[in-house]
């Protein structure tokens, strides 16, 4: 092998083995919280339903009062982001929408053209006139032209509400002043309607939610990099994101590895036969 090319393969070798190592390093525990969380509240949080399908016939209510089902809003091109929550929360509910809407306007994808955001209300009374101030609000928010198709806040009974909270694993309880007790979460639904993706928290990193409706979109949405990064990386519940997958970069590294090889044999074979045909010219002069 030439000098070239062993520096070549050598430098691939160390490139993936040091992600392969930082991969590793890079996994660490949650540490638990000290809260106390008060007794009627502890059942609140996610029992995570990956793959699970919505009630997609569940009945719903639209903005403008019109009855509509998960299903008519879905689209087999692109996938949807869903949020449970409830209009006349103070604070939590709107910090998350507000934070999802805050990365979907830096990633690369574009809520109407690639995925949809849908956030249905688990309060009962709430009307679809609140759906709509709130809908409005989180489209002037946004400012895309051609998004304000793609978000949608719908109310709906006790019964389709309990169906589709049921149906993802998010448990909430009612709690004084007409205020409820619930996760912060929302869920990547893919095209067919099953979840894909949970992500949690009120602020989404930019990488990993685009990635998330990357993957739940079957790569009908995001570019030929963002394919390759998901060979690249897998999600890592954890820590909640996208992290190197060290197995993955040790095949990515060896597929390098025998295309480095390969191109050599093919040099040393190539260099031969030129190195040959002088002496069989010579031979039959």
């Amino acid at each position: 092998m030439s000098e070239k090319l062993y520096k070549l393969w050598f430098l691939i070798s160390a490139t993936v083995g040091a992600l392969a190592a930082s991969a590793g390093a890079d996994v660490s525990p949650i540490p638990a919280s000290g809260t106390q969380v008060p007794g009627a509240y502890r059942d609140v949080g996610v029992t995570e339903h990956l793959n699970g399908l919505l009630p997609l016939d569940a009945r719903l209510y639209d903005e403008n009062g019109q009855y509509v089902t998960l299903e008519e809003l879905l689209r087999p091109d692109r996938p949807m982001v869903l949020q449970l929550g409830y209009l006349g929360c103070p604070m939590l509910c709107d910090t998350i929408s507000r934070g999802l809407v805050d990365s979907a306007k830096k990633i690369d994808l574009d809520i109407g053209r690639d995925f949809n955001f849908v956030f249905v209300s688990i309060d009962p009374t709430d009307t679809p006139t609140l759906a709509t101030l709130k809908r409005n609000s989180y489209v002037a928010e946004y400012d895309k032209a051609g998004s304000a198709s793609a978000f949608h806040v719908l109310v709906g009974k006790q019964k389709s509400i309990e169906d589709l909270a049921t149906a993802v694993g998010f448990r909430y309880e009612p709690a004084k002043n007409g205020q409820f007790a619930h996760p912060a979460v929302v869920m990547v639904i893919t095209p067919e309607g099953r979840i894909s993706r949970y992500l949690y928290g009120i602020n989404f990193p930019e990488r990993t939610l685009q990635l998330s409706l990357v993957e739940a979109s079957h790569g009908k949405v995001g570019s030929s990099v963002d394919q390759i990064l998901l060979i690249c990386l897998q999600w890592d519940p954890s820590q909640g994101k996208y992290s190197m997958a060290a197995m993955n970069l040790v095949r990515i590294g060896g597929v390098m590895t025998m295309m480095v090889l390969g191109s050599a044999i093919f040099w040393m074979v190539r260099r031969g036969s030129h190195a040959a045909r002088p002496m069989d010219n010579g031979g039959t002069n």
